[in-house]
Parts: structure tokens; sequence; C-alpha cells
């Protein structure tokens, strides 16, 4: 990807990150590159519909839009982009999502400037870059057997106290097919009983820590 001429587009609903962001792309880039700020998924995808952008650094917490979603729509708009996604989770269903999706990059907001900096110039020359606890975490993705989308939604509701005839009515199942997904969830997860399944889904980053 040619410096010259580089569009990027940052998303995040903070002022003072975007602005720390853009300061630090023009600090690395100077004017070989042209920024454009988003704060929410709306501006962003109208940003995209006017501006074909070549990277995007995405918060996936915004108001108004769930990180995977506003992902796959950005990139229905512009093809080509590289994205590297910036977040707080950990949790492995969520980071999973982000490998599945292709991105070219994942940080954390706890990383360095100086990292977002070599991320930036990883992902523009052609590369991907994934902090380090992005890649502890892919690895633990491997090495486990991950729950289905439909599993990790029962877990989340068992994980929230819901009963299985409640869970079974939210998600428009029999309770049969919710106890067929909680026994599935127990042999994945080496659990005996529910208490001992939310305790190693958090331990394994399929459920949040509050959830303890």
């Amino acid at each position: 990807m040619a410096k010259s001429d580089l569009k990027i587009l940052l998303v995040d609903d903070h002022d003072i990150v975007l602005r720390g962001m853009r300061h630090l792309i023009e600090d690395l880039l100077g004017d070989s590159c042209h920024v454009d700020m988003a704060k929410t998924a709306a501006e962003a995808l109208w940003l995209t519909s006017v501006r074909n952008y070549d990277l995007c650094l995405l918060d996936v917490e915004l108001p108004d839009a769930s990180g995977i979603t506003l992902l796959h729509n950005i990139r229905r708009k512009c093809h080509d982009i590289k994205i590297i996604v910036n977040t707080i989770h950990e949790e492995l269903w969520i980071i999973k999502d982000y490998f599945d999706a292709g991105v070219e990059g994942i940080l954390f907001k706890d990383v360095l400037s100086t990292e977002i900096a070599t991320a930036i110039r990883s992902v523009t020359a052609g590369d991907t870059y994934f902090c380090k606890k992005a890649k502890q975490l892919r690895h633990l993705i491997d090495i486990y057997e991950m729950p289905s989308p439909k599993e990790l939604e029962v877990l989340r509701l068992i994980a929230s106290g819901k009963k299985t005839d409640d869970i079974a009515a939210q998600m428009g199942l029999s309770s049969n097919t919710i106890e067929t997904h909680r026994r599935h969830l127990l042999a994945k997860l080496h659990a005996r009983n529910s208490a001992e399944l939310v305790l190693n889904a958090v331990k394994r980053g399929l459920l949040p820590t509050s959830r303890i």
C-alpha cells in the first residue's frame, strides 16, 4: 500500500482517543495521509459511502452498533480496506469473531502508542499485526473446542441465572433442545454443573469476569 495517498478512518466514541490517534498517525505518516474520524457507526458508514479508505482503526464499543456488524458493513462498502480492531474485550468468542472476519490487526486499549504505530506500519505495508495478548488468545482458541454460536447464547443465559424453560422460551426452542446444548457445553468446558460451567467459561474467556 503506497503511503503517498493513504486514506485512514478512525472510529471511536471518545473524542480524546480520536484526537490522540489522529495526532499519532499524522506524526507517523506526515502529509502522506488523509485522516477522517467517526464517533458512531452511522458516521463511519456515511464516510465509507463517500470515500474509499485504505485503513480503519476500529473501536468495537460503539453506542449504535456492534463491532462485528460494523466491521462487516465497512468491508461491504470498502472492499480492500485493512482493519485494525482496538478493543478492551478479551472473551475468546469475541476475539474469535474478529479473527474469523479476517481483520489485519488486533490491539487492546492498554497497548502503548509505540505499538499502535508499529501496527499501522505493518498493516499499511501489507502485513498483519496482532499484539501479544491477541496471539495468546488465538492460541487458546486453537486449543479449545469452541462452543457453537447457539451454545454460546445458551451459556450467556445460563450465566445470567435463567432456567431451562425460560431460556427455551426466550430462544424459541424446546426445553429438550436447551438441555442438549447444556450437555454439550458441560462436555466442552469439562464442567459437572452449571456453577462450574460458568466458572470454566470465565477462565477460558468465554464470559466476562463479572460473571464470577
